[in-house]
């Protein structure tokens, strides 16, 4: 411990120096970022030597956070330009980012966007900036929202293969692209109010951004897309202007203002001192399908976005070892609970809330929802004494859901004969031969209703409510973090500085507390990718869901949600 002092000690002094003399560095009038693709919410967890070198690390929106908030105290710094390229993001960040504008704002900063074109993605983040600048020739595309759901049935019963279902209620649609042609009346429901909700948060947004009325606002969506000086006439952008004459455009007469990007002057600003050792707050994860057994991460960027088969796994396994080391380190005070996961085996959840437990009942832990934290997503928050989501976050999903994969006619129609012999009670779970039986489905059915009821027992404990009361949300309805606040299953909107001023609060620790990622047990770190790697991964994954136990999962094409315009809303 006097070590950690001393090194402490020795830390803070040298950025003290460091800073003294940075002070005497310019700075640029205004600090330029380039936006372009994914953003995590959270730094991304250390990766090996060699599997870094083949998937470098993407910054995250915690990162980015940082930088901002050296230059919001900064006194020479006028504001930051904004470069929107294609941004990759789902809504829930855009949020995040918008409340970080809102916070440069706040420190007296001006921020400003340029882009050569908007979708609705890079204009619903724009609408926060001071002034939205537009390239010569540049378009505000069409501004909308559109859900495609994909069902397969069909082509299934081509093949000779079916799913049989049980689960809670119609609500419970995340197998429905299997064992439907079409769209059921009950996920119309949920899309229609789940778009309501978004389209709602956009014309708010958008509303307050421009200093429009919402029939304005509307009228203005109507008439995208819009082009040049047409977007400056129906106040949908403020400029028309290339990039090269930003300085020009933003200095005086006599003098372009200085611009420069943050790779090229992030140094200068100084640096805020190091955490004071011997107390911080763990991160622990769940993302991507829970799953029984190990963790595990993608050996490679997925070729091509298919459902399920290429996320991550948050195996039970390794999250317990996890949850175990954050509880015996006395150093640790609390837990930040991160979920961005649309859910996946029920015993694995049940599993990883049973060792959250053992952590709440001696130290905070505040859940932080990302894009998706549906079915088992939501259960392993229950634990959690604050549960904090962004407005888009899609949340919800309780329920239970179980299926057989019969694939008989399959083998027919390759010619191939299977025959089995067995001994004792037939496992309901294991033949693919046939469909469930009435006596099989009515077993099934009390083995899916018990889980449930725990489900709706978890949640009712962890929300003050009645069984009834979380039935009623229930039943595998799913929400936006906006909706799922008014009925009770969050406490608060916003993101990862929401979410750790809490647990600060809780656990009564100061500010500058820092943050210790949990690291993966080392035997269960992703190895180096082989040929063939992928294609293996995807097969893992694959056969978590073929194994027909009881699953909280969210319906797939709410992961990543309600694409803008024309973009296909399917997604795990």
């Amino acid at each position: 411990m006097i070590i950690g002092y001393l090194i402490h000690f020795i830390r803070s002094f040298l950025i003290i120096l460091a800073n003294l003399i940075k002070r005497r560095i310019k700075a640029p009038d205004y600090v330029q970022f380039t936006l372009h693709g994914s953003y995590p919410d959270l730094k991304e967890p250390p990766k090996g030597f060699l599997q870094s070198k083949i998937q470098p690390r993407e910054k995250s929106l915690q990162e980015l956070e940082k930088e901002f908030q050296l230059i919001a105290k900064s006194q020479q710094v006028k504001g930051i330009i904004l470069h929107l390229g294609n941004l990759n993001l789902p809504f829930s960040r855009i949020q995040s980012l918008t409340r970080m504008i809102e916070n440069l704002q706040d420190s007296g900063k001006e921020v400003i966007t340029w882009a050569k074109n908007y979708d609705t993605r890079s204009y619903f983040l724009a609408t926060a900036a001071d002034r939205i600048m537009l390239q010569e020739g540049g378009v505000v595309y069409t501004l909308g929202f559109a859900n495609r759901q994909l069902y397969m049935k069909n082509a299934l019963d081509w093949c000779g293969i079916e799913f049989d279902v049980v689960k809670v209620s119609p609500y419970k649609s995340a197998l429905e692209m299997f064992t439907r042609s079409n769209m059921s009346e009950e996920v119309r429901e949920m899309i229609n109010w789940l778009m309501d909700s978004i389209y709602e948060q956009f014309v708010g947004a958008v509303g307050r951004g421009r200093n429009l009325k919402e029939e304005e606002v509307k009228a203005l969506m109507d008439k995208t897309p819009l082009y040049g000086e047409k977007a400056v006439q129906e106040k949908a952008i403020d400029k028309v202007i290339n990039a090269e004459d930003l300085p020009g455009f933003l200095g005086s007469q006599e003098k372009a203002a200085r611009v420069a990007t943050w790779d090229e002057c992030g140094k200068i600003f100084p640096r805020p001192l190091p955490p004071f050792p011997g107390r911080y707050i763990a991160v622990l994860r769940v993302q991507g399908n829970i799953v029984d057994g190990k963790s595990q991460r993608p050996p490679a960027p997925p070729p091509f976005p298919i459902p399920f088969l290429f996320n991550e796994q948050t195996g039970d396994l390794s999250f317990v070892q996890q949850a175990r080391q954050a509880l015996r380190d006395k150093r640790i005070k609390g837990v930040l609970l991160y979920i961005d996961s649309g859910g996946g085996s029920a015993a694995a959840s049940e599993a990883i809330t049973s060792a959250l437990q053992k952590i709440a009942a001696k130290k905070p832990v505040v859940a932080m929802l990302g894009s998706i934290a549906g079915s088992g997503g939501y259960y392993v928050a229950t634990p959690a004494s604050h549960v904090v989501a962004q407005p888009a976050t899609i949340t919800g999903s309780i329920g239970v859901i179980t299926a057989r994969l019969v694939n008989s006619r399959l083998l027919e129609k390759l010619l191939l004969n299977r025959e089995s012999i067995e001994r004792g009670q037939k496992d309901l779970f294991e033949s693919t031969d046939a469909p469930f039986t009435e006596e099989e489905r009515e077993k099934v059915w009390e083995f899916v209703n018990q889980i449930y009821e725990l489900f709706l027992k978890r949640v009712a404990e962890s929300r003050n409510k009645n069984a009834q009361e979380v039935d009623e949300v229930g039943r595998g309805k799913v929400w936006t973090g906006e909706q799922a606040l008014s009925h009770g299953l969050v406490d608060e909107l916003g993101g990862l500085q929401a979410a750790l001023s809490k647990l600060r609060s809780l656990a009564d620790l100061p500010p500058n507390t820092g943050l210790v990622e949990i690291p993966l047990p080392k035997q269960d770190s992703s190895p180096v990718p082989v040929a063939g790697g992928m294609v293996k991964y995807a097969l893992d994954n694959l056969s978590h869901l073929q194994k027909e136990q009881a699953m909280m999962a969210g319906p797939l094409y709410f992961h990543n949600p309600l694409e803008p315009g024309s973009t296909n809303g399917n997604s795990s």
